[in-house]
């Protein structure tokens, strides 16, 4: 399982659509001419604002393309197209080479296969990306002074905001832009109890709103939240999950019979304990329900989710107490100022 952060609005879900769809049309291309004989890619991501200015890249271990929001968002149809073009590019030099050749001869021969424009530059994309935020800053301040208590001056800032987004087709709707992001947490056929009551802490502690969706054979858990609660959410089940795992491979090197069920649950018993807030988890309650709201209207409108119990049955007493006491040793606060999210 690849862990991207995607970003889910009515905007970037049109633009993956596109995209898909304009990528299996090149795939038909390059079959018939008999240049390759599987898919190049499995999926297209719109993904929060990426690393070092990136507007995109290919991921070989899934197969996936990931394009920058930024790019989604502010790109004209034809930008937004040869970026995506580059690339399934670095795609097929990966297919047909088995790697990635970087920006060499063979990626350029790639580019010339796939079709894209001659002359395309990532430099002039990055410039057109800072010219679309500027204009839409400004856009942003003329609506911010069209509420100045001043009737002539309000007047004014709107009138020139409405006529820089109409010149430019530059919307700023809140409808519009109405967005979540999602990140899977969790893969696999079963869903152990411990790992339920892992994600359940998790999402009370950052806000994050769970769904646990099946495709096929496996059950996949996804976290919905802005950018940081998301990013949060990945830390946490990482630290707690393989700091848990490591201390139970110790304890059985020493001989002991510990059950991972257990041991968790005792754990999570303990850091919910330890990171009790009243105030706090009013606050988080109010932050998980909003992002709940916009899970639903924005990513299951026509789908009813519904909330599963389940129960614990039984388990071992003995890892259950050892769980406890490496709870009791973790600092889930210190963790979450480590990553600078809190």
């Amino acid at each position: 399982m690849e862990r991207v952060i995607r970003v889910r609005s009515l905007k970037t879900d049109y633009a993956e659509t596109a995209l898909t769809a304009l990528g299996r049309k090149k795939e038909k291309e390059l079959e018939d001419a008999g240049i390759i004989k599987s898919i190049l890619f499995n999926a297209v991501c719109i993904a929060p604002s990426l690393e070092n200015d990136k507007l995109g890249y290919f991921s070989p271990s899934g197969l996936l393309i990931v394009i920058s929001e930024e790019v989604a968002e502010n790109c004209d149809q034809n930008t937004l197209e040869n970026i995506f073009l580059h690339e399934l590019s670095h795609a097929l030099d990966y297919a047909l080479h088995g790697t990635l050749s970087g920006h060499s001869v063979f990626f350029r021969e790639c580019c010339r296969i796939i079709g894209v424009d001659t002359g395309f530059e990532k430099s002039h994309v990055q410039t057109g990306l800072k010219k679309e935020n500027e204009k839409r800053e400004r856009i942003r301040k003329l609506l911010a002074l069209s509420s100045s208590p001043f009737a002539n001056e309000a007047a004014e800032a709107m009138k020139k905001a409405k006529d820089l987004m109409a010149r430019d087709g530059i919307t700023l709707e809140k409808t519009e832009n109405e967005r979540i992001y999602m990140v899977p947490l969790y893969e696999g056929k079963r869903f152990p109890f411990s790992v339920r009551m892992l994600l359940s802490y998790i999402s009370g502690l950052t806000g994050v709103y769970v769904v646990i969706s099946q495709g096929g054979e496996k059950k996949t858990a996804i976290a919905y939240g802005s950018v940081e609660e998301t990013e949060t959410s990945i830390y946490l089940y990482d630290y707690l999950m393989s700091g848990a795992e490591k201390e139970i491979a110790r304890l059985r090197n020493q001989g002991e019979h510990i059950s991972k069920d257990s041991f968790l649950r005792g754990a999570i018993s303990e850091l919910t304990r330890k990171t009790e807030d009243t105030n706090s988890d009013n606050a988080i309650i109010a932050i998980r329900t909003e992002n709940m709201k916009k899970t639903k209207r924005i990513v299951y409108p026509t789908v009813r989710l519904s909330r599963k119990m389940t129960r614990a049955h039984g388990g071992d007493a003995s890892s259950y107490s050892k769980g406890v006491g490496f709870g009791s040793k973790l600092s889930v606060k210190t963790a979450i100022d480590r990553r600078g999210l809190e």
